[in-house]
């Protein structure tokens, strides 16, 4: 079950002075919550020119510049890949957005498949800090068919559940 106290109350919209934090929780060694100098700490990865469809393939937005961190690489921050791989197989790990909204991922989609490296933890667009409408922080599935389905808007939290 994902951890209730990662929800935002659905009548309390995003701000754009949400603070940039992501809590990363559940089945983990070293739950914490990372500003967005320590996600800046880590390997910094970018994306060029991008067209994010919706999961019909009609056209959402366009853009030059995405940047931001590899969401294993948050994971692993938090001892998640020293934990036994029999435990990790059974993993769904959720990005939860501030709108209620979830993107679901296996152990294994993101460890071992090309998804994995594609799925990134945002804090720019074209070089600027995302625009409130999507951040401070964001989250996107850069190796799926159509982006627009695992975009996230306002990420707050990341849970772990092992199944």
């Amino acid at each position: 079950m994902l951890d209730a106290t990662l929800e935002m109350d659905q009548a309390q919209a995003p701000t754009t002075e949400a603070p940039a934090t992501l809590t990363v929780r559940g089945h983990l060694p070293h739950p914490r919550t990372l500003g967005l100098e320590a996600l800046a700490a880590l390997p910094r990865r970018e994306m060029g020119p991008t067209q994010i469809n919706c999961f019909t393939g009609r056209p959402v937005t366009r853009v030059h510049s995405l940047a931001g961190v590899r969401l294993i690489d948050v994971l692993d921050a938090s001892g998640f890949s020293t934990q036994p791989r029999s435990q990790l197989k059974r993993c769904v790990i959720a990005a939860l957005g501030g709108d209620g909204y979830r993107a679901l991922f296996s152990w294994c989609e993101l460890y071992n498949a090309d998804i994995g490296g594609g799925v990134l933890v945002l804090y720019e667009r074209d070089g600027r800090p995302l625009p409130s409408g999507l951040g401070p922080l964001s989250l996107i599935s850069a190796n799926d068919r159509q982006l627009g389905p695992r975009h996230l808007r306002h990420l707050r939290g990341i849970q772990v559940e092992m199944l």
